[in-house]
């Protein structure tokens, strides 16, 4: 029993521990796996791109020899046309490659971070403070609830049991938004490999459902701030009412079922992010939601331990 007390108390200290802010700690590293590893992948992505391009100049200029054979005397005129849009996909691609990992003119960012900076700003225009106070409110109740004495065996489950509520709440909260950041890092990692694929128009069409792909993972951010916006001002305001800064166990075993359906309702929206996510922005973002729910699941499981 104390055990769980202890990993309880553990999970709520990891993410409202103090000076230490983990999702910029995850960011930053996220930053430097696509700084330090994009020269690499940028250097396949010219080998790729010079190789395709060369089999597409190639094919050009085969089907320009085919298509012009007659039996007369006059030879049809060459379609420059076709040659100018080779060229004009050419240099976007090199664009591409040159400036995804390097900062563009007048940016401090490359092409790798472009969604993400247009999330950032959704998010920062919402409200930058949600989150900060969303875990502010839980360190609160956390720390403000005293535990009881071991002789009371009914508050001390429903200690435990609340002490778990809140480490839920808050791994899940942790969960969505380095899930949004990890997914979006590890995709705009191999944006040099899909950049080349533009050129050919049998594979263009992976090159856009990556971009898709990117758009989708980037907006997870920008959703959970929108989702916790509306929940940290409803909740901020339910607890304020319900316990007015009386956080004993006699106020949460009076409001216990209330807080648990209104936290656990809670957790099941983010968990939802995800998926909302990819039904309004499309992509694949759902495939976080997968991620999350495992981890929450196991998450629990350790706390439980």
């Amino acid at each position: 029993m104390v055990h769980i007390l202890t990993s309880s108390a553990a999970v709520l200290a990891f993410q409202a521990a103090p000076g230490v802010d983990w999702l910029t700690v995850f960011t930053q590293n996220l930053t430097n796996l696509t700084t330090q590893n994009g020269g690499a992948l940028t250097s396949f992505g010219l080998t790729e791109l010079s190789f395709i391009s060369l089999m597409v100049l190639v094919n050009m200029v085969i089907t320009w020899s085919t298509d012009t054979m007659t039996f007369g005397f006059h030879r049809e005129p060459l379609r420059i046309g076709d040659l100018v849009q080779f060229l004009l996909r050419l240099i976007c691609c090199l664009l591409a490659e040159n400036y995804w990992s390097n900062p563009l003119p007048g940016a401090s960012f490359g092409f790798n971070h472009l969604f993400s900076y247009i999330a950032q700003v959704l998010s920062q225009s919402i409200d930058q403070n949600s989150l900060t106070n969303l875990e502010a409110l839980l360190k609160t109740l956390g720390d403000g609830t005293a535990a009881p004495a071991i002789t009371a065996p009914l508050e001390l489950l429903a200690y435990i049991l609340i002490e778990l509520m809140l480490g839920v709440v808050t791994m899940v909260v942790f969960l969505v938004n380095v899930s949004g950041f990890i997914l979006y890092g590890v995709a705009a990692l191999f944006g040099p490999v899909f950049i080349p694929l533009y050129m050919t128009k049998n594979f263009r069409g992976k090159f856009l459902h990556f971009v898709d792909v990117l758009v989708s993972f980037a907006m997870i951010r920008a959703v959970a701030s929108a989702f916790i916006y509306v929940w940290a001002g409803f909740l901020q305001a339910f607890v304020l009412q319900t316990f007015q800064s009386d956080y004993s166990m006699k106020m949460w075993l009076a409001n216990l079922i209330p807080c648990i359906a209104l936290f656990g309702a809670f957790v099941i929206n983010m968990l939802y992010i995800p998926s909302l996510t990819q039904i309004i922005f499309g992509g694949h973002a759902g495939a976080a939601e997968k991620v999350d729910a495992a981890l929450a699941k196991v998450a629990a499981l350790v706390a439980l331990a």
